[in-house]
């Protein structure tokens, strides 16, 4: 498995290099050794810890939005499902707590297709979609 760079919630200015272009995202959870923690899932074990892929038109605002859900003490205007239902799961944010959350990010024109993509292929391989992405997938 190719080191991948981790970017986590938890660093000084974390979005400042996100540009704020269309492109994709996915969120994992990450030990201390920046290895993603390994997610049990239906027909195998999620060796690269994926919870969320999802795409944007307006990365950088995207993240950042998704950190004001994530933070308790602020408010977000608008919704984003990994950052509602994290905060809604005091048992999810016992298992994988914020100061592990990270993302990648890539900048693709072809955001929706890649997630759609992306997505697909994943379901394909552990049987179902990333576990804090919407509970089926749909072409």
């Amino acid at each position: 498995m190719s080191r991948k760079k981790f970017i986590r919630f938890d660093d000084k200015d974390f979005y400042k290099d996100v540009p704020n272009e269309v492109g994709i995202y996915k969120i994992y959870s990450l030990q201390e050794n920046n290895i993603p923690h390994i997610l049990r899932r239906l027909l195998k074990d999620d060796e690269e810890g994926i919870l969320y892929i999802c795409h944007s038109k307006k990365l950088k605002d995207r993240i950042r939005m998704l950190y004001r859900v994530l933070n308790p003490n602020d408010f977000a205007a608008t919704a984003h499902t990994f950052g509602m239902k994290y905060r809604n799961s005091k048992i999810l944010q016992k298992n994988f707590p914020k100061s592990t959350l990270a993302f990648t990010y890539e900048v693709d024109s072809q955001h929706e297709k890649k997630e759609k993509k992306l997505i697909k292929n994943y379901s394909e391989i552990f049987g179902e979609v990333p576990p804090l992405n919407s509970n089926s997938f749909k072409e």
